[in-house]
């Protein structure tokens, strides 16, 4: 209904955003964009509510029902995200590698990293890690002779892509820690 102003009233329950939420992930493509979609709808409830309502046990209620499905896809997206990973690495994939640190934050990486190690068996672990950290020696080392300058790197004349090394570095010092940890 529209008043003088030219503005609609909204009006949202647990029940109705509910059913906003669970069609909201319905109709998306995948977790990701699920996760996407309700942090849109979250901010447009937040940037729309009447400011006297911001704090009653409805708005509350209506929050607290889109955190609960925002949570739940976040458990999905880091899931889907560790399994890709743990197949990347056991394929020895850096352009995977890199596709996933760059779609994730850095702590996101770092807890699919950590599910996707722990999905991996001792043999795939111990090569893996392996391969990561040889990979990165090796690339560094091809940095250093590419840039003519001592404790200088040019992964670009060394043909190296800087976010691959970043995302490599990164999961070769997150099996180093773990290696660490199960040392002591």
């Amino acid at each position: 209904m529209s008043d003088k102003t030219g503005e609609i009233t909204l009006l949202l329950g647990p029940d109705t955003i509910e059913t906003q939420c669970m069609e909201t992930i319905k109709q998306a493509r995948n977790a990701g964009h699920a996760l996407a979609a309700l942090i849109a709808l979250q901010a447009f409830i937040t940037a729309t509510i009447h400011p006297s309502q911001r704090l009653t046990p409805a708005y509350e209620a209506v929050k607290a029902v889109v955190e609960k499905h925002m949570a739940e896809i976040r458990m999905r997206v880091l899931a889907d995200n560790a399994e890709a990973l743990a197949g990347a690495m056991r394929q020895r994939n850096r352009q995977e590698i890199a596709h996933i640190h760059a779609a994730l934050s850095r702590n996101g990486f770092w807890q699919a990293a950590q599910q996707a190690i722990g999905l991996l068996n001792a043999t795939d672990f111990a090569s893996a890690a392996a391969w990561a950290a040889v990979w990165c020696r090796d690339a560094k080392e091809l940095a250093q002779a590419a840039s003519g300058f001592p404790d200088a790197l040019d992964f670009k004349k060394a043909g190296i892509a800087a976010t691959e090394y970043a995302a490599m570095t990164e999961i070769s010092n997150y099996f180093a820690d773990i290696s660490r940890q199960t040392e002591k």
